[in-house]
């Protein structure tokens, strides 16, 4: 718990934890993947430098606009961009909301994280000593898998948590505020039970079984779909760990899209229930291929054609334990992209992207009213965006609020700057300086 939390918080949690706790609240990056095999791509030189200053200035898009094609999935596919890596988005057809928010310190979402820790450290010392007061070796691995059915448990419970919680959303009957909370809360019990996992292994040593070590990973493949770093920076920014944070989210019946901008980086994260089956054969295993592995990679070729073709550190593609999925990393010019593909739908369910701002490609659009000259520099729908004011006559930068689709997300500060997300479809922005002035401009984005 951070030194600097407030003695009452410290008060209301303790009071918390003898009470049943319906939402917790936390964060967690993506679980390390199980036993790894490495392919090797071309030009693998390592991982593009993130630039420290959240100054930059954006690359200019020599393409103009292009539709994006669909190339697989009912509800959801890649998206194909020009010059760029792909992204997985949700089509326009099954977006049922949109959201647009400012997540930062939230006592709620604050004590709902304190109390995950404490009741997860709880359960973790309690299977410890429970470990370490049996003696036997049948009747520790009783323990062992008494604790692994409860977290397996724990995971189901989560995965119906996170479908109420969307349905919840698009039904409206959770704004976006409480969204974020509960994705966070969802998030922070995810890393917990992830933890748990982690403490199981260091506990039973060399006597943990085979076939219960699979099982475990087989779990942390489903955790994959509850946790992403966007929500790792909304649980901070809820904490006060870091500062506020602009967050756009689109979701549909079974996915979720996340984009954040954070210093010099941009953030996204997806993950669209529809690609992934839960029956069937593993399509990426064959008699020439029995791992998959080889498959899934060309696979995934197939669907980052552009980040293939400009590979700098890769691929590292990892089966997750006997399940039909298989982890993807590498990185290209523009950042790192992290995907994980269902060798029963052969399509990707998950994906994680960080980017440099000052990396990414954009095209630039401007607008001149009431003595005011805005520029905006733009990517694809929920990527990111910068926007630029200054005077029309002497090109002085001017401070001022910004908003966008009617939702306040910041102003330029003194440079006149702003850095932020893009709307799906249809997006209104304006501008409005201290002395009233006022310039908006409308687009839609792809």
């Amino acid at each position: 718990m951070p030194r600097n939390r407030p003695v009452l918080l410290a008060l209301l949690v303790a009071a918390l934890v003898l009470a049943p706790v319906t939402h917790v609240a936390g964060a967690a990056v993506a679980p390390a993947p199980a036993a790894s095999t490495a392919v090797s791509g071309p030009s693998a030189t390592g991982l593009i430098a993130h630039p420290a200053s959240g100054s930059a200035e954006p690359a200019s898009l020599p393409a103009p606009d292009e539709p994006l094609a669909a190339t697989d999935g009912t509800f959801a596919t890649d998206r194909l961009q020009p010059n760029t890596s792909n992204y997985l988005g949700i089509r326009e057809e099954a977006v049922e909301r949109t959201g647009h928010d400012r997540a930062s310190l939230n006592i709620a979402g604050a004590i709902q994280q304190d109390v995950t820790e404490l009741r997860s450290e709880y359960a973790s010392l309690s299977f410890e000593r429970r470990y370490e007061n049996t003696t036997g070796y049948d009747a520790r691995l009783d323990v062992l898998r008494s604790e692994v059915d409860r977290l397996d448990r724990r995971v189901q419970q989560l995965e119906l948590r996170r479908n109420r919680v969307i349905d919840d959303y698009n039904d409206g009957d959770l704004n976006t505020e409480a969204f974020y909370r509960e994705l966070a809360a969802i998030d922070a019990s995810a890393r917990d039970v992830e933890s748990q996992f982690d403490r199981i292994r260091r506990a039973a040593g060399l006597s943990l079984p085979s076939d219960l070590n699979t099982k475990m990973k087989n779990l942390e493949g489903d955790l994959l779909t509850l946790r992403g770093p966007v929500r790792e920076q909304i649980s901070q920014a809820m904490t006060g760990a870091r500062g506020p944070i602009p967050v756009y989210s689109v979701t549909s019946q079974t996915g979720l899209v996340l984009a954040s901008t954070q210093g010099s980086l941009y953030y996204r994260e997806a993950y669209l229930g529809q690609n992934r089956e839960q029956i069937g054969s593993n399509q990426f295993v064959t008699d020439g291929d029995p791992s998959g592995v080889s498959t899934a990679n060309n696979r995934a070729a197939q669907l980052y054609p552009w980040a293939y073709d400009n590979i700098r550190s890769g691929p590292n593609v990892e089966p997750i334990g006997n399940t039909s999925v298989y982890y993807v990393q590498l990185g290209h010019p523009h950042g790192s992209l992290e995907t994980y593909l269902d060798g029963r739908s052969e399509s990707a369910f998950r994906e994680f992207q960080t980017k440099p701002l000052a990396a990414l490609p954009t095209r630039s659009t401007t607008n001149a009213s009431d003595g005011l000259l805005l520029r905006i520099n733009r990517s694809h729908a929920t990527g990111p965006m910068h926007l630029t004011v200054t005077d029309n006559e002497t090109g002085e930068p001017l401070d001022a609020t910004v908003t966008i689709n009617g939702d306040d997300v910041g102003s330029t500060g003194d440079d006149g700057r702003l850095w932020t997300l893009t709307p799906h479809q249809a997006v209104r922005i304006s501008v409005t300086t201290d002395d009233g002035r006022t310039v908006t401009e409308r687009f839609f984005a792809n």
